[in-house]
């Protein structure tokens, strides 16, 4: 759906009362075209959309990537995607899993046989242990960042079960924008967000709809 398209559900129902519902007409070449005044107020209610779609994602992990994580020895580091958002898993490239943040320490002769994958920078993904059989290659499954709509004439890539949360999490933010207090109108949208969220889960439809990954894990036979 365009990015308009959920704006139209918006300013016609859930923030129809709003200041912010002065949009105009969104229809790609409207004549006459919005005001300035209404070309603010899509430009603010885009915003929320697009902080609504990384809130998706980072909870659902509908986006996700494949990254290898070759030679990985003991004390290695590898720079993270710029899309990057939440690691998911890692496994050897024979499959077996690999804790994620494990701090704990299995000295053999010295060496630590306790492999983990530490996220202790943001940035970075540190290899901690070494494997006893020698496996050094990983693949680390993780949630993606969302491409950012640019204009309410952008597509947004997001499968359409999640609308309804969607909405309810905008709604939330525009009703902020006049009152921070969460006893008030706001907190209604953001407690329906979270229905959404609940049911979304207890009808298991939060699997992913966008698995992106590599030829890597294709050739390892894991899709």
């Amino acid at each position: 759906m365009k990015v308009y398209e959920y704006l139209e559900f918006l300013v016609n129902g859930e923030i129809q009362q709003l200041f912010l519902s002065d949009v105009g007409d969104m229809t790609p070449g409207a004549s006459p075209a919005p005001t300035a005044t209404q070309v603010i107020n899509q430009n603010k209610l885009l915003s929320f959309v697009n902080l609504g779609n990384i809130e998706l994602h980072k909870k659902f992990n509908i986006l996700r990537k494949t990254m290898d994580l070759d030679f990985a020895l003991a004390g290695e580091e590898f720079k993270l995607p710029s899309d990057f958002l939440h690691s998911i898993s890692c496994t050897f490239t024979d499959g077996e899993e690999i804790p994620i943040n494990n701090e704990r320490i299995n000295l053999v002769n010295g060496v630590d046989n306790s492999v983990s994958v530490m996220f202790t920078d943001p940035k970075v993904a540190r290899i901690k242990g070494t494997d006893d059989d020698g496996r050094q290659d990983m693949l680390l499954s993780y949630a993606a960042i969302p491409s950012l709509a640019k204009t309410i004439n952008t597509t947004l890539y997001l499968p359409h079960l999640y609308t309804e949360a969607l909405i309810n999490y905008v709604a939330y933010k525009a009703h902020a924008t006049i009152d921070g207090d969460m006893k008030t109108q706001n907190n209604t949208y953001y407690l329906r967000y979270v229905e959404s969220c609940k049911q979304i889960n207890l009808l298991g439809l939060s699997n992913s709809d966008n698995l992106d990954t590599n030829t890597r894990l294709e050739d390892n036979g894991f899709v």
